[in-house]
């Protein structure tokens, strides 16, 4: 295993931004994830482990410590009747995944095609998208903890998910190294089709009866019309997370803004477009720090035009969330997780 020092961070950065990151490795096993972690307890620094670097905006004084990129790769099939268990490796590019089972005819995550990043950071985020979130379909995540060089398996329930949120983002359980995620797919399940947008483009289509690679077909194409291409443009995707209100408070907002998009989450809470909250207080034309600026076609994305830094995207998404908070008294989260120091 080959310990680099001083590697910048914006080569492995979807944003292609970042400082130096003091250590930096790739991982290919379990055995070197056991000699990265004992390089850095012998060197007392902290650690970062990365999966694609789709989610993340690293700071531009990098990381002070060890940062190991997961490549563990491969994955597992067994079939049990109408179901089959899917075991695939953290290090596994995520719509590699996606593609693989939508092309064994399989169903429940084919929504979350053309979502960068790694399987291993799926559960992390809970990700989701057109009506669909991971959690649907995970059975468990293996996890290797640091600080008792133990191996454990967590059930779905373990795990407590939620909207964009897990056990694994809790302040007390970031330092669980997840090796390898089980998910529960169908191999005769209806597709979701419901969400806003799908439908419209299954119709113009002419599919009305559609299989898990039409919706994955659909849901890349739409993506494509909304959505920078990370291969030319440098984002990080989604970087605020829609807010949830309840239920006796999302009435009075639609009374006060009937043209919002706002849908039932659940029992208690509806979910706001954060692109329309943005879109209202003037987003992709208002915004802007140096190369740092909001997506013309989805206001929900940041982009780096080529030359913005840390700082200009985080002073950008900052200045967003405290517009949002005054002229319309929503808080907006940030989707997108911060390494290093911004302030």
């Amino acid at each position: 295993m080959d310990i680099k020092e001083n590697e910048a961070m914006a080569l492995h950065t979807t944003f292609r931004i970042g400082g130096p990151a003091r250590y930096f490795c790739e991982v290919s096993n379990e055995a070197e994830l056991k000699e990265a972690l004992l390089f850095a307890e012998k060197q007392a620094v902290p650690f970062f482990v990365l999966g694609g670097g789709s989610n993340i905006l690293v700071s531009d004084k990098g990381f002070p410590g060890l940062v190991i990129k997961m490549r563990l790769r491969g994955k597992e099939y067994a079939d049990d009747g109408s179901f089959a268990l899917v075991i695939a490796q953290a290090g596994e590019s995520w719509d590699s995944f996606v593609e693989d089972t939508v092309t064994r005819g399989l169903c429940g995550i084919e929504n979350l095609s053309a979502i960068p990043g790694t399987v291993g950071a799926s559960p992390v985020q809970n990700i989701g998208a057109y009506g669909q979130e991971v959690k649907d379909t995970i059975e468990w995540v293996e996890v290797f903890d640091p600080s008792t060089k133990e191996i454990r398996q967590l059930s779905n329930a373990e795990c407590a998910f939620a909207y964009r949120q897990s056990i694994f983002k809790k302040r007390e359980n970031k330092q669980l190294i997840v090796l390898r995620v089980a998910f529960r797919l169908s191999n005769d399940a209806r597709p979701h089709t419901r969400y806003p947008g799908v439908s419209e483009h299954l119709l113009k289509k002419g599919i009305t009866n559609p299989n898990a690679m039409h919706m994955r077909e659909a849901i890349m194409s739409i993506r494509m019309s909304k959505l920078p291409d990370i291969r030319e443009t440098g984002t990080a995707g989604s970087f605020f997370k829609n807010p949830l209100l309840p239920k006796e408070h999302s009435h009075i907002f639609k009374n006060l803004f009937p043209e919002a998009p706002l849908y039932p989450h659940t029992e208690t809470h509806d979910k706001v477009s954060a692109a329309w909250l943005i879109k209202k207080i003037g987003g992709e034309k208002r915004f802007r720090r140096g190369d740092a600026a909001v997506y013309v076609r989805q206001p929900l994305v940041l982009v780096n035009h080529r030359n913005a830094t840390a700082k200009d995207m985080f002073s950008l998404a900052c200045d967003i969330q405290s517009h949002i908070k005054k002229e319309i008294g929503i808080e907006l989260s940030f989707e997108v997780e911060t390494v290093g120091e911004f302030l």
